[in-house]
């Protein structure tokens, strides 16, 4: 049984995303492997490799439509829990939705991929457009909204606006419980905070729950380019050029990864969201 990962990362995307992993790695976040592969080429340009998980959040949710409150609240203050730590190095995780969070096989999650992340204030260059109260910098407090609107999709079944003003009012009328809403809502008003903000959303001994019996790879809202121009030439985040040392490329690898996806497409910049679409499906 492998319990190693490969995912095909946008272009010019992954030798970032192992840096950001490699300063992030603790818990709550999808783990690299001790020792790549055999046949792992961390060479290639567009490969990434993690340890597997049993699919993630939002296959989850497709199979079950919504989730009890228990259950809401213990994925809000993992996750909460989670980018603090992230946060205290500086960076933002910048794209937290369901298709990002990975059911561990020890029952807990990790937050995953980590394509959109970057150093706190930088230029946003790539996320999710419906899950995003603004395109323009990566602030950490806009991943504390993502959980806080994380939490009310998973306890009502609805994908919530992240550019409305949500009242415990609106919240309580989609679905969520009266004191839910209102943990909810202060959220938003204040995502400042990471140890209010886990604390206001739930307690440690609460449930999560369990993994979707088939993991399809759902992701209702792909992430995207927003300047795919600039993404071939992105540069690392700061102080991150010798995060993630590189190891000897084996033979094979760089083959199949070509036998397995159509190369042009991969090298296609206006074609990102599409090849991330595609890729996911195929367990990616």
């Amino acid at each position: 049984m492998s319990f190693n990962h490969r995912k095909v990362a946008p272009i010019g995307r992954a030798g970032h995303e192992r840096a950001v992993l490699k300063l992030v790695q603790g818990p709550g976040v999808v783990p690299t492997p001790v020792a790549p592969a055999r046949e792992a080429n961390l060479n290639d340009p567009e490969v990434v490799e993690t340890v597997a998980g049993n699919g993630s959040l939002a296959d989850v949710l497709a199979e079950r439509g919504r989730l009890s409150e228990t259950e809401c609240r213990a994925i809000g203050s993992r996750i909460a829990s989670a980018l603090e730590a992230i946060h205290e190095r500086g960076i933002v995780h910048g794209d937290v939705k369901g298709a990002n969070i990975v059911m561990a096989p020890d029952g807990e999650l990790w937050l995953a991929d980590f394509d959109a992340a970057g150093a706190a204030s930088s230029p946003r260059s790539r996320g999710t457009p419906q899950r995003l109260r603004n395109r323009t910098a990566l602030d950490q407090s806009d991943d504390f909204v993502a959980v806080a609107l994380l939490v009310a999709e998973c306890a009502t079944g609805i994908l919530i606006d992240p550019t409305a003003e949500w009242t415990a009012s609106a919240l309580t009328q989609l679905g969520c419980s009266s004191e839910l809403a209102h943990d909810l809502a202060a959220v938003l008003a204040d995502p400042s905070d990471p140890r209010r903000v886990a604390s206001l959303l739930g307690s440690p001994e609460n449930r999560l729950p369990h993994a979707a019996r088939i993991r399809a790879g759902n992701d209702p809202t792909p992430t995207i380019d927003f300047e795919p121009t600039a993404i071939a030439s992105l540069d690392p985040l700061p102080s991150t050029t010798e995060a993630f040392p590189q190891p000897a490329t084996p033979i094979g690898w760089q083959e199949k990864i070509h036998q397995t996806f159509d190369s042009s497409l991969i090298r296609l910049r206006n074609k990102q969201s599409e090849l991330s679409d595609r890729l996911r499906r195929r367990g990616g």
